[in-house]
């Protein structure tokens, strides 16, 4: 089962702020901000070549990084610093760059600390999402509910900020780094976020806690639709590349019809047969790729076959978007076997008991609720505080083996 895309992640090249920094005083911080770095960098590269990823490693890697690279910034910033030649890092975009196999993406540079800058928080953020994803994965008790779900809202804290606060990019900045870029994974997120919703409700289905209202988890479910909606159609032309556009369709075909699942549900609790059959008709022809006529006309040719709502997917957030497209296609195909079961209960019902019309699909859809946010996103997420008070020159923090004991937005909210 997969709730987020997985984006790659970009990878960057060897870099020493030593060599473009000169500080006698400060050489120190210039040498660990290199330590940090390297890992960085290290990091990246074993993630991108390998099969099975610890990406709680890579996030945490990065976030030793961030207030290094901002401290330098403020040291330029205030003067404290001075440049022996520009700061030109090269990074390797992941989001825009053509996606072919056979010919590795090129490295950007860009003469500015800035550009590191966007481009480590964009890292970080497209990390988080992976540890979303992975930790959703690993179990789905209430905790890894409320880890996963924080994961994923504070890759969009920092994606926020990214398109909301542009650093000095100069006039034509990355497309990596574009609001046009950003905006559509940030809507993307929010109606993942609402699908952890679903799955969470769905989950419950077959335990013994009370499952929410099906009322709610239908404009639930509209909602995180809505988001997935504008995500596709907010795709820019060199972002559309077809991974992404086929998880976001999948993903808007999924809400679509458990959000018609749970109205079935609804009608039916209200004695209203025939409106929960219409229902699971639309539902299956969204899921099943058919029109509802043609639904309805083999509705009798069922697959009795028990739903399954524990699928599995490989979350691999260095590659493309094939195996998780799978993830969704085992959402989906779970969801048209129960859509299934849960009709023929209905007919049954209907034929012996209420012997309601079904009204036309085309007339039930007049009425859908309208969707509902139950999981606000973040306050916009915080650069960290300056390791050093470059307005008294003092260290506001102790040092020791290349640890920073510094509290900021995000910090170690995983485990």
């Amino acid at each position: 089962m997969s709730v987020i895309f997985p984006f790659q992640l970009p990878t960057t090249g060897v870099f020493s702020f030593c060599n473009c920094i000169s500080s006698t005083e400060r050489y120190q911080l210039l040498a660990d901000t290199d330590v940090q770095r390297a890992r960085v960098r290290d990091v990246l590269k074993r993630a991108k070549r390998s099969n099975i990823q610890d990406m709680l490693e890579v996030v945490k890697t990065i976030e030793d990084y961030i207030p290094y690279v901002f401290t330098i910034k403020e040291g330029l910033e205030a003067g404290d610093l001075l440049l022996d030649a520009e700061i030109v890092t090269s990074w390797r975009l992941s989001l825009t760059a053509p996606h072919l196999h056979l010919v590795e993406n090129q490295r950007v540079q860009v003469p500015t600390i800035y550009f590191e800058i966007s481009m480590t928080l964009l890292t970080y953020a497209l990390s988080l999402l992976s540890l979303g994803e992975e930790t959703y994965q690993i179990g789905q008790s209430e905790e890894k509910w409320k880890q996963a779900t924080a994961h994923l809202l504070s890759a969009q804290a920092v994606l926020t900020y990214l398109s909301t606060h542009p650093l000095q990019l100069g006039s034509a900045p990355p497309l990596d780094l574009h609001p046009s870029t950003l905006t559509p994974i940030i809507k993307l997120i929010s109606g993942s976020v609402h699908l952890l919703v679903v799955y969470k409700s769905l989950s419950s289905t077959t335990s013994t806690s009370k499952p929410p209202p099906a009322s709610l988890m239908s404009r639930i479910s509209i909602y995180g639709l809505e988001q997935f909606s504008a995500a596709l159609s907010l795709l820019s032309a060199p972002f559309q590349y077809d991974a992404l556009q086929s998880w976001l369709q999948d993903a808007k075909s999924y809400a679509t019809a458990v959000a018609q699942r749970y109205m079935a549900v609804e009608r039916e609790s209200k004695g209203d047969v025939g409106s929960a059959i219409a229902f699971c008709v639309a539902a299956r022809a969204e899921v099943k790729g058919g029109t509802a006529a043609e639904i309805l006309k083999h509705s009798s040719k069922f697959l009795h076959k028990k739903p399954s709502m524990s699928g599995s997917s490989s979350s691999s957030s260095s590659g493309g978007g094939a195996k998780q497209k799978d993830g969704i296609q085992v959402n989906i195909r779970a969801l048209r076997s129960e859509l299934e079961d849960l009709e023929k209960s209905y007919r049954t019902q209907n034929d012996r008991v209420a012997f309601q019309k079904i009204p036309d699909v085309k007339e039930i859809k007049r009425n859908w609720p309208s969707g509902r946010e139950v999981v606000a996103p973040r306050r916009e997420w915080v650069p960290p505080k300056s390791l050093i008070d470059w307005d008294s020159a003092e260290d506001v923090v102790e040092e020791s083996s290349h640890e920073v004991k510094i509290g900021y937005s995000g910090q170690g909210q995983y485990y």
